[in-house]
């Protein structure tokens, strides 16, 4: 092909191709799109992470609010023991016969048995009961 053809098809290719007005507006939804993935963005990680998160925390204070003496608590550290007495913002466990530890209040994790003296309390009112009949 000869050089002086270049310019021809040049010219050719720029007039096929159409040439869009200048003053036509984006669209509605195109002018909005990054805000909108901004905003799904927010609500995925508020439904999936922030939400389950307060729903856990306020299921722990309230669990925390509740505690009795005798209750077995598994603390954050894996500890388990029974409440042996409540104090402002801590707790004294009860680990073993005669060992005793004092924890924060916040450091309970999980409550592992309803009262344990209740517990043992029911347990001997049976064998009573079964002793008598």
């Amino acid at each position: 092909m000869e050089p002086k053809y270049f310019q021809y098809l040049a010219q050719e290719k720029a007039i096929d191709t159409p040439v869009s007005p200048s003053n036509q507006q984006p669209s509605l939804f195109t002018a909005y799109y990054p805000l909108l993935m901004i905003l799904l963005v927010f609500a995925f990680l508020y439904f999936f992470s922030i939400r389950p998160q307060k729903k856990e925390e306020k299921r722990r204070q309230q669990m925390i609010n509740n505690l009795k003496k005798g209750d077995m608590v598994v603390t954050q550290s894996g500890i388990i023991g029974a409440v042996h007495s409540i104090k402002d913002d801590t707790v004294i466990l009860r680990i073993g016969d005669n060992a005793k530890l004092e924890i924060l209040k916040s450091m309970i994790y999980d409550l592992r048995n309803k009262n344990v003296n209740q517990t043992t309390s029911s347990k001997e009112n049976k064998e009573k009961e079964e002793k008598k009949s």
